[in-house]
């Protein structure tokens, strides 16, 4: 991950747009408390360290940074470990103890680890799934799940829409041949290549692999591929020079997000780590993340100063 350094100037002007997005309902008043309490007595003095691990993407860059320092905040002792890969390798880690606390994305866990390759009817048989494969795969659990969801859009340039008079993946497979511009993992993935060849029956793709964020962005504009697989939460797709394609099957399923945890250690912190979390991730609504990705990805800021400002605009950072 590359760590760039953030102005005064656009610290100030993060903390307004934040503030204005993520200070809905309960948030605006819920200040910690622990800013007029000694260090000793902050709730999270004395409990297990959290060895937390985030994925090789922007937005997971500041969910990480966003929840460790909510939690240094409450005197907890958090080990974050960021950039460390897709969803498998998530896995992989939180099996072997390298981490013991994740954000994950509800669909991620049924399709790419459960390895459930059928469209999804709702959130709710999402992540009803989700926790039935967390329980059932080393007695782990999911902690409530984000506002927002952050599920893979297909775009292209609105001029090659236009030309081939592309609204939906379902016309894909009439456009001749073209290349899709997506992450290496997608390629053996339902939730990515082969769901578009299976549902879609988009065969006419050749699959190009790209690595996540910006450089989907750069692929598309320079012709390098003419679709490409997007975050529904890009701020690039503000700017209205792409088209996004519908997924009426819904094979890219519902990606809202929440922590993986196993319940003996989520007992052992104690109950203001989960007052917290809830606290955190209440705030997450789609335009917050919005605002937090442009942060990092457009502006080039440092994911960790955007957690900052963002939980001080919220009154959350001790």
């Amino acid at each position: 991950m590359l760590k760039r350094t953030l102005t005064a100037a656009a610290v100030a002007g993060l903390v307004a747009v934040t503030a204005a997005c993520g200070s809905s309902g309960s948030s605006g008043s819920s200040s910690s408390g622990s800013s007029s309490s000694s260090s000793s007595s902050l709730p999270g003095k004395g409990k297990p360290t959290i060895i937390m691990g985030d994925k090789n993407f922007d937005e997971e860059f500041v969910l990480g940074d966003i929840y460790a320092d909510a939690f240094r905040a409450q005197g907890y002792t958090v080990n974050l470990k960021p950039n460390l890969g897709g969803s498998e390798f998530m896995k992989t880690a939180f099996k072997a103890g390298t981490i013991n606390a994740y954000p994950e994305y509800l669909g991620e866990i049924v399709s790419t680890d459960a390895g459930y390759n059928k469209p999804l009817t709702s959130e709710a048989q999402t992540e009803k799934m989700a926790q039935a494969y967390e329980a059932k795969n080393g007695g782990t659990i999911m902690m409530p799940v984000t506002p927002f969801f952050d599920t893979d859009q297909m775009v292209t340039l609105k001029s090659f829409a236009t030309k081939h008079h592309l609204t939906s993946l379902t016309q894909l497979k009439s456009v001749g041949s073209a290349k899709l511009g997506d992450a290496s993992v997608e390629e053996t993935r339902y939730e990515g290549y082969v769901g578009l060849k299976e549902a879609y029956g988009a065969t006419n793709l050749k699959f190009v692999p790209l690595a996540a964020g910006s450089p989907v962005y750069n692929a598309v504009n320079n012709g390098q591929v003419q679709v490409g697989d997007a975050f529904s939460t890009d701020p690039q797709l503000l700017s209205g020079k792409y088209q996004v394609l519908k997924d009426p099957k819904n094979i890219f399923g519902f990606q809202h997000v929440g922590m993986v945890i196993k319940p003996s250690l989520l007992a052992k912190l104690g109950p203001q780590f989960t007052q917290t979390y809830n606290k955190v991730t209440a705030l997450l609504t789609t335009p917050a993340m919005q605002a937090l990705n442009k942060a990092v990805a457009l502006d080039q800021q440092d994911p960790n100063k955007v957690a900052q400002a963002f939980l001080k605009a919220n009154h959350l950072d001790g």
